[in-house]
Parts: structure tokens; C-alpha cells; sequence
């Protein structure tokens, strides 16, 4: 009953405002821009903003900073922040806000130790109201990029600030963005409202309501009922009901550009059966990958063959293999039984595990499926609990700098498969180089060496490269994009109809 009297009253409040209504499997969160989970990516890039922005084909645009400098030794970053900015409760946004910001993120630095960025500054400080120095230990090519992330480089106003810690918590979601978070009802819906300082431009609606529902196809059925007008996000739609409103005339369905691939990780730890490179190649080569792109993923992503795809810096010199009919595929040698672990709430993950089990029985690999709730998954990961583990890149604008970086570190599924490789120690030592280094011709050398050896190695099955769907009700929306990210959703310049 309370449920129902609350979702009265937001619907009878919207009668009188102009609103753009989406979905959300949960709430926002409380939106700390230099937290994780549970804030919401998507929704820290409606409230903050960085320092710079990830344009398009990677290209850096201006954001806070208009402009920025780099010295000669390619280790100081100047960047200049125009007078007039404010925050959402018009509080001045200049380069001292900038500086409390970076000194609360590197309060917690070993939080935010998966980013190659976190290891490589030095010092930082506002030389005046408009000019902020960021000065590294080493020349690091991916700084701008990895600065444009959705966190932790976000900056929230001062005033917002509840002591010098953010990890301890903050007073308010108070940022420089196209939107404020103005109310949260857990498990029912979030209300933003446009950010009347922004300097971008402003969106012809009054509120931004993003109603909390779970299940899948509640959220379809909320779209159709015109409940909501837009959904948009990953795993926010099925592949299934986004072909089906394709062809329905009431609506307009949209995919982004390539956000990261999706792939198996194959543990070649010593203390797993799939330690024998022989037997990753197996399954590699019996999965037959044509019919899950086809009759799974219905066509509506490209097959990938290689980890990163080739339109990525860097990523067009990897050596691929002629492609084997995985029919035709070799038994191996001796029968073996191998877990395959995955989310079970994610119906795309479960599909294609039970497509590589029947694959994989014909060639003398016994396929148990894992079906393990979030939380533990990621903690198999982590671990290396597994033989195989679904797993996926970063997307924009992780991929590839980033996401090798994270290689490093014994916190990603990457790691744990990786770290018996009998040149283990080459591939860190050329990853090192590449997060040492702005010389094109060292990065060249070491990304080709890097992403091959991986190739090789067989750890990696990737299936697919991903994109992001969005679909719409036609008679509300006249126009939507996306961002460079697969968290950044351009909200503020969705037109509604008039």
C-alpha cells in the first residue's frame, strides 16, 4: 500500500512538470563521486564533472579545465580553470575546489590502486584561483583519459564536503554536471532536476525521474505502457525484446559504438587441469562462436576474435589464427572436467555457457556450470576460484591502456588466469613500459609484444564485442544520444516532443 500511495503521488506531481522518465534496475546511490558501488556510474556523470571529457575517437575536449599544458619531460600537467564556473548551489568551482578534491581522493589511494593514474602522481596544487598543477612521477600517455573517467577524478563542491575524508561520506550530491539530485526513495525512484548553473546546454524538461524496477521485463512493459520513455544502458534491455521493438513503429532503438568485449578467461594457473595450453586451445577452437553470435546474441553484435578491438590504439597488429571449423575440432587427448562460473541472474551468461557445454562435450571436456550470485563471482575472480569465468573489458576509455594496467594487480580475474604463464614476467615488465612512457614507439613495441602474448597464451576466448541498447517511446522523444562512455548517456540533450 505504501508503495502504491508513493508512486500516486510522484505521478500526480508529474502532471504539473515536464519530465523525462527512464528505468533502473536500482537506485543512484548517494552519489559520492569518489566512491564506488553502490553509486551508480551513470548517474556520478549526470551530477560531476572532470576535469576534461572522452570525445569522440578518443580525442580529449575541454570540460572544467579549457585548457591545459604539458611540460617537456611529459610529467606536468597545467591545467587552466576559467573564472565564473559554479557548482549546482552556485558555490565557485576554481582550481582551490580542484585541489580539495585530489587531496580526498589520495586520502584513499590504495582504494583507487587499480588505476595506473593513482601510482603516477606526485604532487598536485592550485598556483592560483584559475591554474591547477598535476605533476607525475613518470610520463603516463593515458593521464587525460583516465582523468575523464565517471570516478574517482570527479569534483564535488566544497561546501558539499562533510570533513577532509570523502570515503567517510559527503552532506550532498553538490557538483558542477547538468544535473542535482534532488530525492531518493529507496526502491522506487530517483528525482533529478537540471543544474541551473551549467554551462552546457540545458535540457527542456523540468525533472529527470528514474524509477527503480528490477526485473527486465517489467521495465519493457513499463516502456510500452508509456510508464517510461526511455531505456538505455547495459544489460538494461534483453537482446530479445530490443529486436522485437525494432520493428514496432512506436518506438526508436539505438546502439552505441563498440564499449568493451565480452569473453571467457581460461585459468592457466598451475593448480587447474587448463594449465595445459593445449587443452585452452581445445576449447577455444571447438566453441563454435558463429551460432552464439546468430541464435544467442541474434546478431545484434560483432563476433570478436582478439581481445581489444582493432579500431582501439594500438590494438590492429595482433597475429590472428586462420579460423577451424569447431566441428571439426580434435577430441582431447584425455577426458576432463572443468567448471565454467557465471551469474546466474544474467540469462545472456547462462545462454552461452550452455552452448560451450554441448560444444565442448563433443571434443572430451566435461562443462559444469557455476550459476553464482554477484557478489561471490566477482570474489571467484578475484581469487582465481575458477577453471573458466566469464568476464568482460572496460570499454571507453579503459581499453586498452587502462584495463592492461589493471593486469598488475592481483584484484581482477586477468591476473589469477595470467600469473603462471611462462612469460608472466615479460608481459608485466612491457606493461610497465607502457605505463611509463608517452613515446610512441615504445608503446608501439610493447603493446604489440603485450597484446600477442596474450593471443597466444589461449587464456582469452573472447566472443563478442559489446554496445550499449537504448530504445524510446517515439511520441515523446525526438532525439537522443550517447556519450563516449558506456556509462555516459547524454541526458541533458535528450529533446522531448513538443
Amino acid at each position: 500500500m505504501k508503495l502504491f500511495v508513493s508512486m500516486f503521488l510522484l505521478s500526480f506531481s508529474l502532471v504539473f512538470a515536464k519530465d523525462l522518465t527512464i528505468a533502473y534496475p536500482v537506485n543512484v546511490g548517494v552519489l559520492n563521486p569518489h566512491l564506488y558501488s553502490p553509486n551508480q556510474m551513470f548517474a556520478q556523470v549526470l551530477a560531476y564533472e572532470s576535469l576534461v571529457r572522452y570525445g569522440e575517437n578518443g580525442k580529449i575536449e575541454p570540460l572544467i579545465a579549457s585548457s591545459w599544458q604539458l611540460s617537456k619531460d611529459d610529467k606536468t600537467y597545467t591545467f587552466f580553470i576559467p573564472k565564473g564556473q559554479k557548482f549546482a548551489d552556485g558555490t565557485t568551482l576554481d582550481a582551490y575546489a580542484i585541489e580539495k578534491n585530489f587531496k580526498a581522493i589520495m586520502l584513499n589511494k590504495e582504494r583507487h590502486s587499480w588505476l595506473g593514474l593513482t601510482q603516477k602522481i606526485l604532487a598536485f596544487k592550485a598556483l592560483d584561483e584559475t591554474h591547477f598543477e598535476l605533476k607525475l612521477n613518470s610520463a603516463y600517455s593515458a593521464t587525460l583519459a583516465e582523468l575523464s573517467l565517471p570516478r574517482p577524478y570527479r569534483i564535488l563542491a566544497p561546501s558539499a564536503f562533510e570533513s577532509e575524508d570523502t570515503s567517510k561520506g559527503i552532506k550532498k550530491a553538490i557538483g558542477s554536471g547538468a544535473f542535482v539530485l534532488k530525492q531518493i526513495r529507496l526502491g522506487e525512484y530517483d528525482i533529478f532536476e537540471p543544474n541551473p548553473y551549467y554551462r552546457g546546454k540545458k535540457p527542456n524538461f523540468d525533472r529527470l525521474i528514474i524509477k527503480v524496477l528490477p526485473d527486465p521485463n517489467s521495465r519493457v512493459l513499463a516502456l510500452q505502457s508509456k510508464g517510461v520513455d526511455l531505456l538505455v544502458g547495459e544489460d538494461i534491455i534483453s537482446y530479445e525484446n530490443f529486436k522485437r521493438l525494432s520493428t514496432d513503429k512506436s518506438f526508436i532503438t539505438k546502439q552505441s559504438g563498440v564499449q568493451g568485449t565480452t569473453m571467457l578467461t581460461i585459468n592457466a594457473s598451475k593448480d587447474h587441469a587448463t594449465n595445459d595450453i593445449k587443452l585452452r586451445k581445445t576449447i577455444i577452437q571447438a566453441f563454435c562462436k558463429d551460432v552464439v553470435i546468430s541464435g544467442i546474441l541474434l546478431n545484434l553484435n560483432q563476433k570478436a576474435n582478439q581481445l581489444f578491438h582493432p579500431s582501439l590504439p594500438y590494438a590492429d597488429h595482433v597475429r590472428l589464427e586462420k579460423e577451424v571449423d569447431c566441428k571439426s575440432v580434435k577430441a582431447y587427448d584425455k577426458k576432463v572436467s572443468l567448471d565454467l562460473v557465471y551469474i546466474g541472474t544474467n540469462p545472456i551468461q547462462k545462454a552461452i555457457a550452455e552452448a560451450l557445454q554441448g560444444d565442448l562435450a563433443r571434443v572430451n571436456i566435461h562443462l559444469n556450470l557455476l550459476a553464482n550470485e554477484e557478489v561471490s563471482f566477482y570474489q571467484r575472480q578475484k581469487s582465481g576460484d575458477f577453471d573458466l569465468i566469464f568476464n568482460s573489458t572496460w570499454g571507453n576509455p579503459f581499453d586498452p591502456h587502462s584495463f592492461l594496467g589493471s593486469m598488475l594487480k592481483p584484484s581482477h580475474a586477468d591476473f589469477m588466469a595470467q600469473k603462471d604463464l611462462a612469460n608472466k614476467a615479460e608481459i608485466d615488465k612491457s606493461i610497465r613500459a607502457i605505463l611509463n612512457t608517452a613515446d610512441e614507439q615504445i608503446l608501439r613495441k610493447n603493446y604489440d609484444f603485450v597484446l600477442n602474448a596474450l593471443q597466444e597464451s589461449y587464456i582469452y576466448l573472447p566472443i563478442n564485442y559489446e554496445s550499449v541498447f537504448a530504445v524510446y517511446d517515439k511520441a515523446k522523444i525526438k532525439h537522443f544520444e550517447f556519450g563516449t562512455m558506456a556509462t555516459e548517456f547524454m541526458l541533458h540533450k535528450v529533446e522531448l516532443q513538443e
